[in-house]
């Protein structure tokens, strides 16, 4: 049993103890009271009542901090409800009271056999069907009164059986117990507010990426003026950027000057272009070091690049301001085929206003060694493919990675056009290989997106489903996780291959919590405690991954657990 199990149970037995000693006391004869406990026992009902509120208070502050206001309402009116035996939760108070975590536990501990001390005393009912701990069977056994919230139904007269001096001791011992705990939480929150003045800020980083995917993708969108722009397909690269969580988590961050994107083109359904696939790797500059000269402006320039294929011939412009009026990208198309026919490489980069320049850019990375072809799968593919299907089926590692990629890549994306709300396995696509030792690149996954613009109608999200990406990154954690589609998981579950899976937000929902809850035994910590999280999220109508603290909490929650879980399981030590 967790220390914050135990805590919930503690938390619910000591209103029953003090009520049930208060009945005792008001139901004793003067002279046998005035004999026996010489007027004392009003004086420690009043110190057990005391250290009951310093208990409370205390338990409020520890878990605050680590919960919503609804569970920490539902767990302080329910203390031996579910969020007190909740996994995550346990995670949660370990990472908030970290080194003294185990103290804490074992303070608990200590008073939960104080409370034991006491109600063995105490003739009350007791719940037979509950062994497994004395004071949840009290609790059990004794419920409120239907019409009074504070007050508790004994069904027989309560009978105390302790002497004064053992019930003092007991009380000195708890009252040390409650001072201990207090300390604990004192200490933790100034930890707390010292790690927050040093903490770094995912959010503002992932933000940043988000500004940037909106503006590549406008500029290409408006690049996009060929008459055959019909059959481009654009697709860009999901890459989890481990080095932004690792370099953010030190404790003086080291973040690459540049954010890179990779974004795919492939003409499939047009064979009159000599071309059928072609990457880009768009590379900007965040230090603000213009690649190309700039139009002369008092508003600050943010340098962009692509590249494509081999080696740049060097740049040397003759008239800047001539040199970059003439070169804004009109047709992206007509610029594919000059790089395919001339094998050299063609830059891009973006000015204030983001419009594509054409120029010479030096590539950082290689994108594509030529094997692959414009063929593609879909995640939803791999996850239904039959077990005979080997070259289609997903390693446990392949899964883990792309989990921790498809997390990272959802708060990077979201609100953007790249990425949409209400994503599934069918909207992440891997290349098919058109040589070499594997069939399919998993190593890379994709996501496509439409080559128009969207319409304002389309943009609006109504308020319910504005969180509708982390359910959808809660269906495809537990996907990969079991590496089988919703989809079919509802068809076994059904008993038929006939039942669809409910397009419904909320139907959804419900089927992702009954598979959690059902499977919760087998699914690790890290994925039970993201998937949850997304749920939580998904339903609570206040919260945003536009707001930066509802963001930076997602990340610490969902993406950082993964990724150290990741590192475990490939034996590699945390960043």
């Amino acid at each position: 049993m967790s220390g914050v199990e135990v805590a919930g149970l503690a938390l619910g037995a000591l209103p029953i103890l003090i009520q049930a000693i208060e009945s005792y006391n008001e139901s004793l004869d003067p002279l046998k009271s005035f004999v026996r406990w010489e007027r004392e026992l009003p004086q420690l009902i009043r110190k057990l009542r005391n250290e009951h509120v310093h208990y409370a208070q205390t338990m409020r502050q520890l878990l605050e901090p680590i919960t919503t206001d609804f569970e920490l309402a539902e767990m302080l009116s329910e203390p031996g409800g579910q969020l007190w035996k909740d996994k995550a939760m346990v995670s949660k108070l370990e990472g908030k009271l970290q080194e003294s975590y185990f103290a804490y536990q074992s303070t608990v501990v200590d008073i939960e056999r104080i409370m034991k001390k006491i109600a063995s005393k105490l003739d009350l009912d007791r719940a037979a069907e509950l062994t497994r701990n004395d004071l949840e069977a009290i609790i059990a056994a004794n419920p409120k009164k239907a019409n009074n919230d504070n007050k508790f139904e004994f069904r027989k007269r309560v009978k105390f059986g302790m002497s004064k001096k053992t019930i003092k001791g007991l009380l000195d011992e708890l009252s040390d117990c409650n001072k201990e705990l207090e300390r604990f939480a004192d200490k933790s929150e100034k930890l707390d507010t010292a790690r927050k003045t040093i903490k770094p800020s995912f959010a503002a980083r992932l933000q940043r990426i988000q500004d940037l995917a909106k503006y590549i993708h406008a500029s290409i969108i408006s690049s996009w003026s060929c008459t055959c722009r019909s059959y481009h397909k654009t697709s860009l690269l999901l890459e989890h950027r481990e080095a932004l969580y690792a370099a953010a988590r030190a404790k003086r961050p080291q973040l690459r000057s540049n954010t890179c994107f990779t974004v795919s083109f492939s003409n499939p359904g047009d064979h009159t272009h000599p071309w059928t696939l072609q990457e880009a790797e768009i590379v900007i500059d965040e230090e603000g070091t213009p690649s190309t000269p700039a139009l002369p402006t008092t508003k600050p320039k943010m340098s962009k690049s692509v590249s494509f294929g081999d080696n740049p011939p060097p740049y040397s412009p003759t008239d800047p301001v001539a040199t970059i009026s003439s070169s804004v990208v009109k047709d992206l198309c007509a610029s594919i085929q000059e790089l395919h026919k001339s094998s050299q490489c063609i830059g891009f980069s973006f000015d204030y206003q983001h419009k594509l320049l054409k120029g010479p850019m030096p590539r950082h990375k290689e994108t594509d060694d030529g094997s692959r072809s414009c063929e593609t799968v879909t995640l939803a593919d791999l996850l239904n493919a039959d077990k005979s299907q080997k070259a289609l089926r997903l390693s446990k590692k392949e899964r883990y990675s792309l989990a921790v990629n498809l997390a990272s890549s959802a708060l990077q994306l979201n609100r953007t056009p790249w990425f949409p709300d209400s994503w599934s396995a069918k909207d992440i696509m891997f290349y098919r290989a058109s040589h070499g030792p594997h069939l399919i690149d998993f190593q890379h996954p994709y996501v496509s997106t439409t080559t128009t613009e969207l319409s304002p109608e389309s943009k609006v999200r109504g308020f319910q489903n504005k969180n509708t990406v982390l359910l959808a990154l809660a269906i495809a954690l537990l996907e990969l996780y079991f590496g089988i589609s919703a989809q079919k998981h509802h068809e076994n579950e059904a008993g038929s291959t006939e039942t669809t899976f409910d397009a419904n937000p909320w139907n959804q929902c419900a089927i992702a919590y009954e598979w959690a809850e059902n499977e919760q035994e087998d699914l690790s910590a890290a994925f039970q405690g993201a998937i949850n999280h997304c749920l939580r999220c998904f339903g609570d109508p206040s919260a945003s991954l536009q707001d930066p603290e509802f963001l930076q909490a997602a990340v610490e929650s969902i993406v950082l657990p993964l990724q150290d879980e990741l590192s475990q399981f490939l034996g590699k030590p945390n960043s």
